[in-house]
């Protein structure tokens, strides 16, 4: 089976070279990698036009579209292939993610899309936690079938499915029926386009950890006026008769975005995240973690450390994530 993989990107040279070699490094051969770059200025395309493979193709748009038009670009440009999936251009893949989607699909062929779960990994590609569509227990080597309505269950508050775009794999028929990305949407596109693919077929669910999710001081941030405003877009959209987001939903949010900020060293964003946290979500705790992601970043950093460590990966995991992930780190030269 044909597959497609679109990668947008935006002036990041040496990561899209990475993620690009984790898509041309697949145990699946029948592929091809599209790379939408919105117009980079830092030698994104020379570092691509070093990767001889007839697979990639770069496409090159001067002036950028954002996510949810280049990914509908890609997948435009995608037509001759049977599946597309979607990779963020600052994640890598595991050598066997399609194979593995592929197989679990035709074993579950009434499912027309796939995800993964995946490991969050630090900008060094350390692991810091693991990210999964449910919190039940692992289930080495089985695959999940989940219904239509389990997974709009599960996308009903906010965007469950692991690392965003980058574990989903989707029939073109089913992007095509479902409508691709909404580019008026400035974030939360890729929850608002997962409930249309779930209201429309099953998912095969592959928990196992295929995929490394970045934290880096580079990731995009997002502005959270435009963040409430889309998750409120997205909700009303699809659960019409359920009322706001829950504040919780953005408390959450916004704890995850001050660790990110904690990971990358950015003490005044991190502090703002948790005293947004502690306000949304009338959590007077975080005020202590916003006080100390000023004053004592280090010990924050330890501290969040201590508490992802303690429920860092389901048992079984990390000789699974371990051999592919290692070829990331600093000083290895990655696959291929």
């Amino acid at each position: 089976m044909s597959v497609a993989v679109v990668v947008p990107t935006f002036n990041r040279r040496d990561l899209v070279a990475e993620a690009v070699r984790s898509v041309l490094g697949q145990t699946h051969r029948d592929l091809c990698c599209l790379v939408i770059d919105n117009g980079s200025t830092d030698g994104t395309a020379e570092a691509l036009a070093a990767i001889a493979d007839p697979r990639l193709r770069v496409l090159v748009h001067e002036r950028p579209l954002g996510g949810p038009g280049a990914r509908n670009l890609g997948i435009a440009a995608a037509q001759a292939s049977e599946w597309v999936a979607f990779l963020d251009s600052d994640d890598v893949w595991a050598p066997t993610k399609i194979e593995r989607q592929l197989a679990a699909i035709a074993l579950n062929p009434v499912a027309r899309w796939s995800a993964t779960a995946c490991v969050s990994v630090s900008a060094d590609m350390r692991v810091r936690h693991a990210v999964r569509l449910t919190d039940l227990p692992p289930r080495p080597g089985q695959d999940s079938l989940v219904s239509s309505e389990e997974m709009r269950k599960f996308l009903k508050e906010d965007n469950r499915v692991p690392a965003g775009n980058s574990t989903v794999l989707a029939s073109q028929a089913l992007l095509g029926q479902a409508g691709g990305f909404d580019p008026s949407l400035a974030t939360c596109d890729d929850w608002d386009l997962w409930l249309r693919l779930a209201a429309l077929s099953p998912l095969a669910y592959i928990d196992l950890p295929l995929a490394a999710y970045r934290l880096w001081d580079g990731q995009s941030s997002t502005n959270e006026r435009a963040f409430m405003r889309d998750a409120g877009t997205v909700r009303s959209r699809n659960f019409p008769d359920a009322g706001p987001v829950p504040r919780r939903y953005f408390a959450r949010w916004e704890r995850e975005a001050a660790r990110r900020h904690v990971a990358a060293g950015r003490r005044l964003p991190a502090a703002r995240s948790y005293l947004r946290a502690a306000w949304v979500g009338a959590a007077p705790g975080q005020l202590a973690y916003a006080a100390a992601a000023v004053a004592l970043p280090g010990v924050t950093e330890r501290r969040l450390r201590r508490i992802e460590a303690s429920e860092r990966l389901p048992p079984g995991w990390e000789p699974l994530v371990e051999p592919w992930l290692a070829a990331y780190r600093p000083g290895r030269a990655g696959p291929g």
